[in-house]
């Protein structure tokens, strides 16, 4: 706060000086800079110093408030940053959920649509659809949307709606792409896409699917 206090004494008597100049009729300063002479244009370092002047003044004054806080005012302001910045992150995450909401209904609109297209006479459309609307809002309360991937979302829905799941009819979408190259990323031999629901190959010994037996793990 003193150094503050001094460039602020400092800027002042520079200004008083500047003004002293333009009322004897100087409209210039002349600096030196090495051996080279520059003009300075006095009107434009008067407005940078009454800048850089009033923002010294200010800092000076929001750290001489700051001197006289309290321990309990100082956690209160704290507490209310991370308030703050809690209810930005919330609203981020509410902002997500809703859009991989809005995609899983999309995915399991194109299921419907295959499926009506398979057997048009006997599939309930509208009943289907009333039904995904329903367990979209479960899933939304049990704040599923965003925990998992979308395809693990579609899949589990399109199995209580009782509708095919094929991974072929959402290679174009947006984020079958890119769970995709995070699988590929993952493991360049995986095949998308893989859930926890998927069924264990014949014949694959499971009985240590951790590596733990001694010589095939980490000690």
């Amino acid at each position: 706060m003193r150094m503050m206090e001094r460039a602020a004494e400092s800027a002042i008597a520079v200004l008083e000086k500047i003004t002293a100049d333009v009322v004897a009729g100087k409209t210039t300063i002349e600096v030196q800079v090495g051996e080279a002479t520059h003009e300075g244009d006095l009107g434009l370092i008067y407005s940078r110093i009454s800048q850089a002047l009033r923002r010294a003044v200010m800092l000076h004054a929001k750290f001489e408030a700051d001197s006289y806080k309290t321990i309990q005012e100082r956690a209160a302001e704290a507490a209310a940053r991370q308030a703050k910045e809690a209810q930005r992150a919330a609203a981020i995450q509410s902002g997500a959920k809703a859009h991989q909401k809005r995609q899983v209904e999309q995915a399991v609109k194109i299921a419907m649509e295959a499926e009506l297209a398979r057997d048009g006479e006997t599939f309930d459309y509208r009943g289907v659809y009333g039904e995904l609307l329903e367990r979209l809002d479960d899933y939304d309360d049990y704040s599923d949307f965003g925990n998992k991937p979308v395809s693990e979302t579609v899949e589990s829905v399109c199995k209580v709606l009782g509708l095919s799941f094929d991974p072929a009819l959402w290679e174009d979408e947006p984020w079958a792409i890119e769970e995709a190259k995070a699988k590929a990323e993952a493991s360049p031999i995986a095949d998308w896409p893989e859930t926890a629901n998927d069924d264990e190959e014949d014949g694959e010994d499971n009985t240590d699917p951790l590596g733990l037996a001694v010589g095939t793990g980490p000690p």
